[in-house]
């Protein structure tokens, strides 16, 4: 009669048959878990972090070849200035009076200036 209606009670919780043991969770203050959200966002991240890395470093390197092509570009640019210079100059002394004068005594002409026209 004493199983009917009175209730069971264990006087020794912890020697319960069929419980597992339950472990003690030790928590240290300065070494929390990380949660789902924060290893997404980590991961996230160090993806972008990379990603711009990557764009930085490949940015830097176009941009320093293309300094060098402006460079080579520039040098070549004054180089074929100082060649026209050169041919002007050669034009100049080349149809300079003195020099036309001196041509034509060795030929045996007289020049007349005003005869002479300058096409440029």
């Amino acid at each position: 009669m004493a199983d009917s209606s009175a209730r069971r009670i264990e006087y020794e919780p912890h020697k319960r048959n069929g419980s597992k043991k339950h472990q003690r969770v030790i928590l240290d203050p300065h070494k929390v878990p990380y949660s789902g959200l924060e290893k997404t966002l980590l991961f996230l991240g160090s993806i972008i972090t990379l990603g711009m890395m990557f764009f930085l470093v490949s940015s830097s390197i176009s941009a320093t070849s293309a300094q060098h092509e402006l460079t080579r570009t520039q040098q070549s640019v004054a180089k074929e200035q100082s060649r026209i210079n050169d041919l002007k100059l050669d034009i100049g002394s080349l149809t300079s009076t003195h020099r036309l004068n001196k041509i034509a005594r060795e030929k045996g002409l007289t020049l007349i200036n005003k005869n002479i026209r300058t096409i440029r």
